[in-house]
């Protein structure tokens, strides 16, 4: 959709902005919309998003009090809000120049050659380095939300046991059981140092320039959160699988990079997991078939 006539929906983003005097809006795009948050490209040069819940209005302040600050530390461009205000329902809402580079997809990744993923995990690298060189006190003033992940994962299986439990069948159950068991028994699991997470390193979120064959810039960091710097892999290794992760991880010299592989499978397997429980609690079936079939995949995996 792209036409600012006859359009209900199109009508409200232009009056919602308005105000702006420097943005004559000429042309309207959605982008995109998910459970959270509505995005729009305004003129073809300005990215709006628009929460729609709580949570999205959360991280949407989040982003306006964190990135000015963290934009010193990127190298990679990042988003500069330079519109914000208020909705009718109350929520924020904002907007920044598009960044240049158009959003990575799976299809696009494993077309790429050798060389230009090599060069793309010396990109993910850097920024992770970047994005952790972040002063945590400096992130604590801010508000940004610091993560107990024993404790956090620990009550996640006593809730996926009470509400997702009930709703699956008990070959399934057994594997989220051992699962969740294993990685919540081995305290190795929790010793670590705690960093500003971008915590959403999914490939739509990169985004990637076809001519120059390398990443131009970085997207949505709603999530945000303090925590095990491990966790920043679990996109990686869903989507660009263990050869590509496995670079990222050399090239920040980790140390047992399969110890921490199979921990960071253990995070997907809880974010699966989750998806189900989130699918669950909004009765939303889509995304309930879509988190089981992920996870009957990991046991055809893991049980072969």
């Amino acid at each position: 959709m792209d036409s600012l006539t006859g359009n209900a929906e199109f009508s409200w983003v232009k009056e919602t902005i308005k105000n702006f005097e420097d943005v004559k809006i000429d042309h309207i795009a959605k982008l995109g919309e998910g459970m959270m948050n509505r995005t729009y490209l305004i003129n073809q040069k300005f990215v709006f998003r628009f929460p729609k819940e709580k949570q999205g209005a959360f991280d949407t302040e989040k982003e306006k009090r964190v990135l000015p600050l963290l934009k010193k530390h990127i190298t990679l461009n990042i988003p500069e809000f330079i519109y914000c205000g208020k909705q009718d329902n109350g929520y924020p809402f904002a907007g920044y120049r598009i960044l240049p580079g158009e959003p990575m997809n799976e299809q696009l990744f494993h077309s790429l050659s050798v060389e230009i993923k090599n060069r793309i995990a010396d990109q993910i690298a850097e920024f992770i380095n970047e994005i952790q060189s972040f002063n945590v006190e400096k992130a604590k003033e801010l508000n940004i939300q610091e993560s107990n992940f024993y404790q956090d994962y620990l009550e996640i299986f006593q809730e996926v046991q009470e509400k997702v439990f009930p709703k699956i069948n008990k070959e399934m159950q057994a594997y989220i059981s051992i699962r969740f068991t294993s990685f919540l028994e081995n305290k190795n699991h929790f010793l670590y140092t705690s960093n500003l997470l971008h915590s959403d390193l999914s490939l739509d979120h990169l985004l990637f320039d076809k001519k120059k064959q390398e990443l131009t810039g970085i997207i949505d960091f709603g999530d945000m959160r303090i925590g095990d710097s491990d966790y920043e892999y679990i996109y990686l290794l869903e989507e660009c699988g263990k050869e590509f992760t496995t670079k990222v991880m050399e090239r920040r010299k980790e140390d047992n990079i399969q110890y921490k592989l199979k921990k960071v499978s253990y995070f997907l397997t809880a974010d699966n997991v989750m998806l189900l429980l989130d699918g669950i609690k909004r009765n939303n079936a889509e995304m309930m078939e879509e988190a089981i079939k992920a996870i009957q995949y990991e046991m055809n995996k893991h049980y072969s």
